[in-house]
């Protein structure tokens, strides 16, 4: 093996070691299919599932494998809380894909996704089912309207004391608007890479998705043209677009408009509206950096 190679090898072994690290922290461990869908760097899947049987096999292990998953050594017990999950996420899928019949029908939704379960079905059993709504362009306003005021009449949103399968509607975004890039904290922002790579869409329309992919690089699709978003708007829709903004920031909560567009969580705007007072981004930096730091430490 040439100095090149071996350069390449320890590389790609730290980048795999660094994911597994990351999806650690969210009890969540991993297939070796799962490593090379969402991985960052490009590597081939056979020399991962190479790296990845050389590493559980070595004397001094930081990865071990079990029930074709793998995971930090000594951390066995994620391997059950994923199979728990799998079942929370199956009923929480059920009803999101409830609602998605019924935001569908609103002609101006063009993709509804589930955020923030970080992994493939890893939703808690009192959590609430994040969406992630993308609308037509100029129709931002009133999709959030539609949408949440839908959820409340049928009791869905979450409650500080109820969040159980409650639907949390705190992210749109305008298709005229796909690259969040930024979003992007400042340096190390490992939750924003996988975030948008572990997107569950459960409706897509006009290859939205597609677009949305391309527009912020993070999938292997072969197309090469991004959708262009179709702008429908008149003078009728603009007029009650305003109407709905200025009706939903009169009533939106004042610790929401006091965060508006100063903080991590909260942005608003006509192209965007993410509505996260606690935006956990940098704590999960922090802590990510330091058990890397920890993990290569101890193994050099």
């Amino acid at each position: 093996m040439t100095q090149l190679e071996s350069e390449e090898k320890l590389k790609n072994r730290k980048a795999i070691i660094s994911m597994i690290a990351f999806f650690d922290m969210f009890d969540y461990p991993l297939t070796s299919f799962e490593i090379w869908k969402w991985l960052t760097e490009k590597i081939d899947f056979t020399n991962i599932t190479e790296l990845l049987d050389n590493e559980a096999a070595s004397n001094m292990p930081i990865i071990a494998y079990q029930r074709g998953l793998y995971f930090l050594k000594g951390r066995n017990e994620i391997t059950e809380i994923r199979q728990q999950r799998h079942n929370y996420s199956l009923r929480k899928i059920r009803i999101a894909r409830r609602f998605v019949k019924i935001f569908q029908i609103w002609s101006a939704v063009k993709m509804i996704a589930l955020a923030n379960s970080i992994g493939q079905n890893n939703l808690r059993d009192g959590s609430d089912i994040d969406f992630f709504i993308v609308t037509s362009p100029h129709r931002l306003w009133l999709t959030r309207l539609y949408c949440t005021g839908l959820a409340k009449i049928l009791n869905s949103r979450p409650r500080i004391d109820n969040k159980r399968d409650k639907i949390c509607l705190s992210f749109y975004l305008s298709a005229d608007y796909l690259n969040i890039d930024s979003l992007r904290l400042a340096g190390q922002d490992p939750y924003f890479d996988y975030w948008r790579r572990t997107l569950v869409v459960l409706y897509n329309k006009n290859n939205t998705y597609e677009g949305f992919c391309l527009a912020n690089n993070s999938s292997r699709s072969e197309s090469e043209i991004l959708p262009q978003a179709v702008d429908s708007r008149n003078l009728v829709g603009d007029c009650f677009e305003k109407f709905a903004k200025k009706i939903q920031l009169a009533i939106m909560p004042p610790e929401l408009l006091a965060a508006m567009n100063n903080s991590d969580g909260v942005v608003i705007n006509d192209s965007m509206l993410k509505l996260y007072l606690r935006d956990r981004r940098r704590e999960f930096a922090e802590k990510y950096g330091n058990k890397i730091h920890e993990i290569f430490k101890e193994s050099n």
